[in-house]
Formats: C-alpha cells, structure tokens, sequence
C-alpha cells in the first residue's frame, strides 16, 4: 500500500477540519468588556511605553554613528519596495527573533504621521490595512492619554488587533494584545522624531481566542521610527525594529514574506499621502464637466487631440486632459485627477510642510536675516485664491557657509507655480485659449468668434492691455442655453415650412 506525503501546511488543514467550527470576525462591540484601571495602573503603563521609547532613541542614534556596520547582513529589495532593505536574525538567547527594514518615500513629515495616527477602532484597520494590509479586525480597549493642544501627535491607549500573515491559508491568522504609543519627540541631537510603539502585554480582559476563534496570540515589540531625511526635507527615512518572542509557530518564510509585503506597503504611502491631499479638494459633478467636444487641445500639456484621441475629465477642475496627463486615486470611489491638480496639492503641501520645518526650528532660522521680494512675472494663483502666492527669498549673512545653507534651503522652497494656473478659468467653459470656429445666424442670432468666449483686452487708456476677469459659468451656460433655444426654433419653422411644401 502506498503511504501519502503530506507537508506540513496540509496536514494542519486536514487537522483543521475535524475541529469544531470556529466563530467568525469580526468581533462583536464591547466583546473585551470595560476596562477598569487604578491612576498607578495607568502612569504604570505610560512609564513603560516612554522607557520603550527612550531605548529605541538610544538605539536609532548608535546605528545613525556608526552608519549601520552591524548590519552587514542587509538583504536589498526589489525595485517593487522602493529601495527597502531588511534584516533577520536570531537573539543572543537562542529564542527570540529580531527583524529590522529600512527605507526612505517621498513625502512629508507631518502628513506621514496623520497616517501612523489613529485614535479609533476604524483608524486603526485602515491604518493596518495602509501599514501591513493584513487587517481581519481590532479594537480599543482602553485609551490611556489623548491627543491635546500641545501635542497633537501623542496618544498612548491598549489595543486588541487580528491580523493574518499569509493570504493563501488561514491558519497562519494571529491575534495580538499591546500597548501602542505614537506622538513626535526630540532626541538629543534635537532632530525631530516620529514613532509608533507596539509592546505586547497580558492584560486580564484581552483574554486569549485560540479556542474560540483559531486565533494564536503573537508576542512582539514592534517600533516605527520616522525621521526627516539629510538629503531633502520632503523625504523621510523609515525603520521598523521588530522582536517576535517564542516565534515557534511562525515559520522563517513567513516573516520574510511579512516583511515584503510590509516594505511594498510602505513604498505606497506616498500615493496614501496624495490621496489624503486630495480628499480635501471639492470635487465637481458630472454635468459640471467642461464638454469634451469644446477641446481641441488638452489643458495640461497643450496637445492638439487627434480624431480617435480619448479625453478624460478631471473630477477636481473638471477640464478636459489626454490620457498620459489623467491619473487614477482612490478618494472614496476610483477618480481621475489631471497631473496639473495633482502637481498643485503637491506643491502646496511642501510649502506647508517647509514652513512648519522653519517654525519648529526658530533657532536655526534666527541666525541669518532674510529679505522677501515678489515675484513681478507669471501667475502665481490658485483655486479662489485660497493659497497665497510663494515669493521668493534673498538671503543676507555673514558667512558664507550660512549662505550657503541659505541658499540651498531657499531654491527647496521656490516653487515653479507659473504652470499652476487659476482653476477658475479651467472651470469657465468661455476661457478656451484655443481658436473657435465663426458660426454666421439669421436674423435673430448673433455672429459668435473668439471675442465672445475670451476675456476683453483690457484698459486701453492705462497704456498697457491686460486680461480682465472672465465672464463666470453660470453667465456662459445662460448663453449656450439660448443659442441651442434658437437653433431649435429654427429648427422647427424649417421642419414646419417643409412639411407644408410637400403637402402642396
């Protein structure tokens, strides 16, 4: 007779199945009870999540010394992870393994940290699902400090969480008890200093799932460090220190595979961050659109569409692009953003977050003066002109290596804004810079050209002609409206005359 080989995988699941069924997630509101807690409880557990904190700060400042000699052993990523690189091995007690990834991604400080931040049980799925997107459920069962004026970043609270580590069997799905700290510090170099602490604990009301609903409790510290990068001030450099105790049940491949898919998770945050950005953006409906057919040209890069040519809307201006200037986000439903709005979010979001870097270091900007001048050519407005316009700087030191410094951090925050145009004129269906065909009426409709579309050249008795402002949306849909009422008017009369022809 012939004996079956079964792996190891297999025969879990063989073994599974003669188990009694397991309840579903997601858990019911409240499963865990209300927490009760002492204040000592509670400065207990805040103590412990600032002593993990200072430890992983005196960690991050060793490894930034020696630029990272100890990790010989990087194993790089692919081009899929943007550059990320991770690491694997086993504790000096034989036990434990430490696992450690490295990366940087193009974006802001602050906006990264509204994303690590969560103070509901929604937030934290979405987060997870941003972080890792191995979210099945989670819940807070308690919140140890809130968020205040002073620091908006800082919440510390107890937290249950389900995740799965491989999406191809469930019997690799996990659950998890911690205490979770996330806010921004300073560390002794006075460099700023984003984090979120995940510290395994028992806690007697996060009572174990394993005979309930399979699921196996994993224990791991687990520290996300956020810092600004040398190099550039919209980058930011990402590590993540992990320690997973008695990994017994978690093979090696999967906490490779985990750390793969966290890497590839990670690189997307960037899109994360313009997704946000955009979400702010009022978005315009359908029958705001600007008419396909009224565009011979596309708004963003000018070229002449050809007779097959596909043209796309933009859900924010509503103008028409071509395909290669229309990207695709995901801002509550799948929507089309032309590159224009998206280069004005962007742009907009690093001069804010380059003015916070210059408020949170006032000692830094007070050793040089600084003498700001307007920019006397192109346009620098945006949408209802919200946004101010960014004028360039001139710096005055003594120094010349401080003017250096100056400069360099002068020509970061100038932004080229002559291809940010004003939205209103996108919005406008008379603001076409292209021509329009002359169009001859009878007796009651008027000769239409450019003139009747395009602003009116303006102040001939200033000496100089300049644009006035264009006539508004609803004035230009007013006058479409009549000239299709009297081209169906004559319509009719020609239907009416004809008729009566072939009747005689």
């Amino acid at each position: 007779m012939n004996a079956v080989n079964f792996s190891r995988v297999e025969a879990q699941v063989l073994a599974a199945r003669n188990e009694a069924p397991k309840q579903q997630l997601p858990l019911r509101r409240g499963h865990f009870g209300r927490v009760r807690m002492s204040r000592d409880d509670v400065n207990r557990y805040i103590a412990t999540a600032k002593s993990v904190l200072n430890t992983a700060l005196e960690k991050s400042r060793e490894d930034r010394q020696v630029s990272n000699v100890k990790y010989r052993s990087w194993k790089q990523l692919g081009r899929s992870h943007a550059g990320f690189k991770r690491l694997t091995k086993i504790d000096d007690n034989g036990r434990d393994v430490q696992y450690r990834l490295q990366g940087t991604v193009q974006a802001s400080f602050h906006d990264l940290m509204g994303v690590l931040y969560a103070d509901s049980t929604a937030q934290v799925i979405e987060r997870r699902k941003f972080l890792s997107d191995d979210s099945l459920d989670a819940q807070t069962l308690c919140v140890l400090k809130e968020r205040s004026k002073e620091n908006m970043e800082e919440h510390i609270s107890i937290r249950w969480e389900a995740i799965n580590l491989s999406n191809n069997s469930p019997i690799y799905q996990r659950d998890m008890c911690y205490l979770e700290f996330t806010g921004v510090t300073t560390d002794v170099d006075g460099r700023s200093v984003g984090f979120m602490i995940k510290q395994a604990l028992d806690h007697v009301n996060c009572m174990s799932l394993k005979d309930s609903h399979g699921l196996a409790r994993l224990e791991l510290t687990e520290i996300m460090l956020l810092e600004r990068s040398k190099d550039s001030t919209s980058r930011v450099d990402i590590t993540l220190d992990g320690v997973l105790r008695r990994p017994t049940k978690v093979p090696a491949w999967l906490i490779n595979s985990y750390l793969g898919t966290t890497a590839t998770c990670l690189s997307k945050l960037p899109l994360v961050v313009q997704e946000r950005l955009l979400a702010r953006l009022p978005m315009l409906s359908t029958w705001q659109f600007v008419p396909p057919s009224s565009r011979k040209k596309c708004h963003v890069c000018a070229t002449r569409f050809g007779i097959l040519a596909m043209k796309f809307n933009c859900r924010s201006c509503g103008d028409v692009a071509c395909k290669s200037c229309i990207v695709t986000r995901t801002v509550g439903e799948t929507t089309k953003f032309c590159t224009k709005c998206i280069l004005r979010v962007s742009t907009e979001d690093a001069g804010a977050a380059a003015a916070a870097t210059l408020a949170a270091c006032p000692s830094e900007c007070s050793s040089a003066s600084f003498t700001t001048s307007t920019s006397s050519t192109g346009s620098c407005s945006h949408r209802d002109s919200e946004v101010p316009a960014l004028t360039s700087t001139t710096t005055t030191t003594t120094s010349s290596s401080q003017s250096e410094r100056r400069a360099v951090t002068d020509s970061r925050m100038r932004m080229n804004t002559k291809v940010l145009e004003n939205v209103k004129d996108c919005r406008c269906y008379g603001s076409l810079d292209e021509e329009v065909d002359e169009t001859l009426d009878t007796k009651h409709m008027l000769r239409l050209d450019a003139r009747d579309f395009l602003p009116v050249l303006g102040d001939q008795s200033g000496g100089q002609s300049s644009r006035q402002k264009p006539r508004s949306a609803g004035a230009v849909e007013d006058s479409i409206a009549h000239q299709r009422y009297l081209i169906q008017e004559m319509l009719s009369q020609a239907s009416n005359c004809h008729q009566q022809r072939t009747r005689v």
